[in-house]
């Protein structure tokens, strides 16, 4: 059990290792570029959000109201039957609403 358990650290570790080499690597290369490229990226990223958040919402718009011609159906429910006894269990201790009893 400890070998299987210092197996997956070790493991977990490594993948941790990785990772942080990986964000440094990126992070270097995105502090390497010029102000006006990282500004043109977080632009393109901007309208890409803005256009597929406009067509989100346009969509939603456009759909509401739409049921493929089908309309929700409404009706009464009908009267519900309400048991008052209560059932064999001495844990509960009934109330009957609308009587005196207590």
């Amino acid at each position: 059990m400890k070998k299987i358990r210092k197996s997956f650290w070790r493991a977990y570790w490594k993948l941790h290792d990785k990772k942080k080499m990986l964000v440094a690597r990126l992070k270097g290369y995105l502090d390497g570029l010029p102000p006006k490229t990282r500004r043109r990226i977080v632009l393109a990223m901007l309208a890409a959000f803005a256009v597929l958040a406009l067509y989100t919402f346009g969509k939603a718009v456009y759909d509401i109201g739409r049921n493929d011609g089908s309309r929700i159906v409404t009706d009464h429910a009908g009267q519900v039957e309400l048991s008052v006894n209560p059932d064999n269990n001495h844990n509960v201790i009934p109330y009957l609403y609308g009587t005196d009893e207590e």
